[in-house]
């Protein structure tokens, strides 16, 4: 996001004439007159906490940076430095929209003791958790899951995180039910979790993606869906969500309606660069590893109409 001030900064260093209040701003929004239509008032607002500016006379809409190249003539580029906190890439102007350089400079490992899961694996940890979450081993062996008996990670189902086929973090899920900390995760020098989307190295260029908060809801879901460890996105986050050049984008947090205010806030800020962005509304107390693929979908077939 972009701070109100800012955008109002920017305005005056160009002498473009704005407001904050009064007729046609809606509260926290600045509004200027559109140059995209005959607006012979101020109908033309900016929302700092998506960046997207929407004209509610001609209906325009955009990014804030399309709209500074339409004031000012300048190049996208330059319009783009005036805007120096902005953390998303544009679908209007394809050489700006790249994958975010995530390569680390420390290699990422799995923990020292770690075993990967195969159907003679024997521990009655893993298969009590199984049983309580519902979970297939054949699903922990087709992701290459594995677990830690001792050591740092003692006790937990670890879920590598892959990022083009490189080993970019892991998840370390308590299987006891009892620890403090139910979710560790690799090392913050290895590179932080929530600059990757689990499951993300599936999802196809031009197609469909359905984000949700954790690892199991991913597996529910089907390989469409990819997991964000938490219902924030980062900036690296949304970068690779718009990079995949979507037609469909969903977000399926959790039923609590905090987690569904979250998803909607996020929603707004890609509603101008891909074709279809709908925050999926599930049945009253449901989440979304408690449906599995048949009901989400279902879900969103309901939230399309």
């Amino acid at each position: 996001m972009i701070s109100k001030q800012k955008i109002i900064d920017i305005y005056n260093n160009l002498s473009i004439p704005n407001w904050v209040s009064g007729n046609n701003v809606t509260r926290g929004w600045v509004n200027i007159q559109c140059p995209f239509c005959d607006d012979g008032s101020n109908h033309c607002g900016t929302n700092p906490s998506s960046e997207l500016f929407s004209c509610w006379r001609c209906g325009k809409t955009g990014h804030f940076v399309d709209l500074l190249v339409t004031l000012t003539g300048l190049p996208f580029s330059q319009c783009k430095s005036m805007v120096s906190d902005s953390i998303v890439s544009f679908k209007e102007h394809p050489e700006e929209i790249s994958e975010p350089d995530l390569a680390g400079t420390i290699k990422v490992a799995l923990p020292k003791m770690f075993e990967f899961i195969t159907n003679d694996t024997n521990f009655s940890l893993l298969d009590d958790y199984l049983e309580r979450r519902n979970i297939l081993r054949a699903t922990l062996i087709e992701h290459e899951c594995g677990i830690c008996r001792v050591g740092k990670y003692m006790n937990r189902l670890v879920i590598p995180i892959y990022n083009k086929g490189e080993l970019v973090s892991f998840q370390a899920a308590d299987l006891t039910g009892f620890a403090n900390v139910k979710y560790r995760s690799a090392p913050i020098e290895m590179g932080a979790i929530n600059s990757f989307l689990y499951n993300y190295d599936k999802i196809k260029t031009g197609g469909r993606m359905i984000v949700e908060e954790g690892v199991l809801d991913a597996w529910r879901t089907g390989d469409e869906a990819v997991a964000a460890f938490t219902s924030a996105l980062t900036g690296s986050q949304k970068k690779l969500i718009l990079a995949k050049n979507l037609d469909e984008l969903y977000f399926c947090f959790d039923c609590e309606l905090t987690a569904y205010y979250k998803a909607a806030e996020i929603a707004k800020e890609f509603e101008a660069y891909i074709p279809t962005v709908e925050v999926v509304k599930l049945p009253f107390g449901k989440d979304p590893d408690e449906l599995g693929r048949e009901e989400i979908y279902k879900c969103i077939l309901k939230t399309r109409v």
